[in-house]
């Protein structure tokens, strides 16, 4: 009878003890953020994914009354970044800038990576797309897609196209239209963006797919010739410049795009407080306007639907991977 009531008093006490942790742990969550929020970049300073971070992440800092420090931690095409926000606690003060290249590509092309960022992360909001460019060196005798393409299958094996980097969008919109148009191009990888669009201005290499917003100041001055947008519809940074869709090129949609992730096993409340304010944040005018002016397309989306998009996507880029035959140790 006494074993009994010692476990009767035991489970009473478990009980108790379980109560007041749920308690405590609906209290936290009711109470994020209390203290500051790391946002890990997993680019380099200075480029447009840092930009967005930024922007995004001061309009967070005002909207929770906590700062948001940006922690750059660049390296593997976004994995070093993103594999330490994988492994930080699940407790919402460690979000990380998520992009196509980290969430939907990588997985496919990197074979050693610690971490699964289909298993190890949970999407949590949009900020939006980017599209990419057809930009061609200005000494080619072509001024749109058709001339180019015509060029092309007459000169098979002299076009190189830069990236900066295997596996990224730019290099697998490159191998999409390769097969598409059923023409004869060699990729050059580059280390970034920078090193490749300098030798396409300079005729090292003939064609390049970029993002808007990098590409955007090389077309404005003429250095460059754009021949058309990667996807089914125009940018508004370039509005005369024409979408795949326009020209009859139907599943030609190779946009990047960004988002936040944070760790998996983080709690669905905080979650949805997160979602909640980077939505805020990009429907900010002011945050709105500096995304439009670097070439993005904003959009938000609820965390649910946005995991529904990365799955997507993953499976695009994946067959887009698998064709191209990149792979990275």
């Amino acid at each position: 009878m006494k074993r009994r009531t010692l476990f009767g008093l035991l489970a009473a006490v478990a009980a108790v003890a379980a109560a007041q942790f749920c308690a405590s742990a609906a209290l936290a969550q009711q109470d994020y953020p209390s203290k500051p929020i790391k946002l890990i970049v997993p680019f380099p300073p200075g480029g447009i994914s840092d930009t967005i971070s930024r922007a995004i992440g001061s309009h967070l800092q005002t909207a929770f009354g906590q700062p948001v420090v940006v922690d750059n931690r660049p390296g593997a095409g976004g994995n070093v970044g993103l594999g330490a926000a994988a492994k930080s606690p699940s407790d919402g003060y460690t979000i990380a800038l998520g992009a196509t290249t980290n969430l939907a590509v990588s997985p496919f092309l990197y074979k050693g990576l610690n971490f699964d960022a289909r298993k190890d992360l949970t999407p949590v909001a949009m900020i939006g797309t980017i599209p990419n460019v057809l930009i061609i060196n200005k000494s080619i005798p072509a001024n749109n897609l058709k001339e180019f393409v015509a060029y092309l299958k007459a000169n098979p094996g002299a076009v190189n196209f830069a990236s900066p980097g295997a596996g990224n969008s730019s290099h697998l919109s490159g191998e999409m239209f390769k097969q598409r148009m059923g023409v004869d191009i060699r990729h050059v990888p580059y280390k970034g963006d920078p090193p490749a669009l300098t030798d396409l201005v300079g005729g090292h290499v003939q064609m390049m797919f970029a993002t808007v917003g990098t590409a955007l100041p090389h077309i404005k001055t003429g250095a460059v010739k754009a021949l058309v947008v990667a996807g089914p519809n125009r940018s508004a940074a370039l509005p005369g410049v024409p979408s795949m869709a326009d020209l009859q090129i139907e599943n030609f949609d190779t946009d990047a795009w960004f988002g936040i992730v944070v760790p998996a096993g983080t709690p669905a409340a905080i979650v949805a407080k997160l979602n909640q304010a980077v939505n805020a944040a990009v429907n900010d005018p002011d945050i709105n306007a500096r995304l439009v002016g670097m070439g993005l397309r904003p959009s938000t989306m609820s965390s649910a639907a946005f995991a529904g998009y990365v799955q997507h996507e993953s499976v695009k880029w994946g067959q887009l991977v698998q064709l191209s035959g990149a792979t990275v140790d």
